[in-house]
């Protein structure tokens, strides 16, 4: 396992939208994006998508709750290669 990886899955009520965040010593390197229409996944090879972009912030400040820590195998059951 790499340094401090952290992976996690919030859900964004506003648009109707669960956000995986795979994070490595504390800076996103993978994210997906998963509404009821489509699943886009961005990285660090592919940032952007349209008007989406991974995340640009450190873990810390997201200010998550224990349940918002998932698990790599569940990130990864998720993620598809863009």
């Amino acid at each position: 396992m790499k340094e401090k990886e952290v992976y996690t899955k919030v859900y964004w009520d506003e648009e109707d939208m669960f956000i995986y965040v795979h994070f490595e010593k504390n800076m996103a390197i993978r994210q997906i994006i998963v509404t009821p229409q489509s699943t886009v996944c961005l990285s660090l090879e592919k940032p952007l998508n349209g008007d989406l972009m991974l995340y640009d912030q450190t873990l810390e400040e997201l200010n998550l709750k224990e349940s918002e820590f998932i698990t790599e195998e569940e990130f990864n059951a998720i993620w598809r290669e863009p």
